[in-house]
């Protein structure tokens, strides 16, 4: 059985995002994290964690979506 790709991240006009942008918030992310380390904050921190998974998986949908089509 095979199952459709999903569509990749829309921006909020609903175009699909760049690979790069996708890339740049998830260094946001990234270094959001690393801030909330050196703070202490660690009941931000699994929330901060959700977020780079889910844009993780983004990029992913992003990067078969634009290999799929070339």
């Amino acid at each position: 059985m095979s199952a459709a790709l999903p569509s990749p991240p829309a921006s909020p006009r609903g175009h699909p995002l760049p690979l790069g942008a996708l890339q740049d918030d998830l260094g946001g992310l990234l270094r959001e994290r690393e801030e909330l380390r050196k703070a202490g904050i660690s009941a931000e921190l699994e929330r901060n964690r959700q977020a780079i998974v889910a844009l993780q998986q983004q990029i992913a949908r992003a990067l078969i979506a634009q290999y799929a089509t070339a």
